[in-house]
């Protein structure tokens, strides 16, 4: 199986890219849809992990801007207009937004709890 960098889109060895919902959905549609799916495995590459970290950030400040925005839109409805209309169109407005939060997708890398244990020194020795 081929390992291509999300970032850069070559192939390349790097750190694994965690599966998820969004991830899976999009492979279900090349698989089902388009039948064109290649299995490739998602890595980010060393070269391209600053570059990676800029862009999960601006991912996940967005999508929780968003998500915000359509809450609050939601509470200021619901105290003009306490009714089951209003509480259903919030609940529409928080998930377009949060669908639009997606434009910017960019995927968690699958780091496991004890690689990061290591990075911060909080291994347990053996005496």
């Amino acid at each position: 199986m081929a390992t291509y960098c999300i970032i850069c889109g070559k192939q390349k060895n790097g750190i694994a890219i965690k599966d998820d919902r969004i991830l899976d959905a999009l492979r279900w549609f090349k698989k089902n849809v388009t039948r064109d799916e290649k299995g490739n495995k998602l890595v980010v590459c060393k070269e391209d992990y600053p570059a990676y970290r800029k862009r999960r950030d601006k991912y996940t400040s967005r999508q929780t801007l968003y998500v915000a925005i359509g809450v609050i839109f939601m509470i200021l409805g619901l105290a003009a207009s306490l009714s089951l209309s209003t509480l259903a169109l919030g609940v529409l407005v928080i998930a377009v937004l949060y669908l639009l939060s997606l434009i910017n997708y960019i995927p968690a890398l699958d780091i496991k709890k004890e690689d990061k244990d290591v990075k911060e020194g909080k291994t347990k020795h053996k005496q």
